[in-house]
């Protein structure tokens, strides 16, 4: 069990620097719900374009704090240097979930709405998996169980796949089909691939070597 070593009973620095890793994670898990829902009929708006940009920003300011945690914890206590390493590089994953729900709001923006359309519960289906394990990874993070951690991780590997096979489709309809459909339904998938990707990736420093992270951001065979 990686890391299990220094979970303990007391608050430290580092204890701190887990809660707002997985506070990151709760917020993009809250971008992610607004930007779905204004993709599955809420459309764009002023309030919610407000609201995904400043929870962003506040996103960014925790991975900065993060950073400067890590900077001063790592000059007092070389001890912990490996998993100061490994936090520093998992908060840039933590960081790219709100991002990339930011991008699910550009296709509204641009004219993009699943609203009614004929796959709209497979498309639905995708999302509510997404965020649903956003949600779970937050917990699982906070609370370093390495079990559950892998379990997670082994479910949302085959979804991967799925998001591939999805883009690969749309890149091939036929062209009388809708362009403006096909290239949403592209990118939403992309969106999505990420997303869980960068997910599995701050999942992996509870069951993998610092050596061993990152790994989800290549093809399986690549690993």
């Amino acid at each position: 069990m990686v890391l299990e070593f220094f979970k303990g009973t007391s608050q430290t620095p580092i204890d701190e620097v887990r809660e707002t890793i997985a506070r990151m994670l709760e917020d993009g898990h809250d971008i992610f719900v607004t930007a779905s829902d204004a993709l599955f009929g809420g459309g764009k708006s002023k309030a919610t374009k407000r609201e995904v940009r400043a929870t962003d920003q506040e996103i960014n300011q925790m991975q900065a704090a993060v950073r400067r945690s890590l900077m001063v914890h790592a000059s007092v206590n070389t001890g912990d240097l490996a998993l100061v390493l490994q936090y520093a590089s998992i908060v840039k994953d933590a960081e790219r979930v709100g991002d990339y729900a930011k991008n699910l709001y550009d296709l509204v923006r641009y004219g993009a709405s699943f609203a009614g359309a004929p796959d709209e519960d497979e498309l639905a289906g995708y999302r509510d998996s997404v965020a649903t394990l956003i949600l779970e990874a937050a917990s699982v993070f906070d609370a370093m169980d390495t079990e559950r951690a892998q379990e997670l991780i082994n479910k949302a590997d085959g979804f991967l796949s799925d998001y591939d096979s999805h883009v690969k489709a749309q890149c091939q309809v036929p062209p009388e089909t809708n362009a403006q459909s096909a290239v949403s339904r592209a990118l939403y998938y992309r969106f999505l691939k990420r997303t869980t990707a960068h997910v599995m990736n701050v999942l992996t420093s509870l069951v993998q070597p610092l050596d061993r992270l990152d790994y989800y951001d290549e093809a399986p065979e690549d690993r």
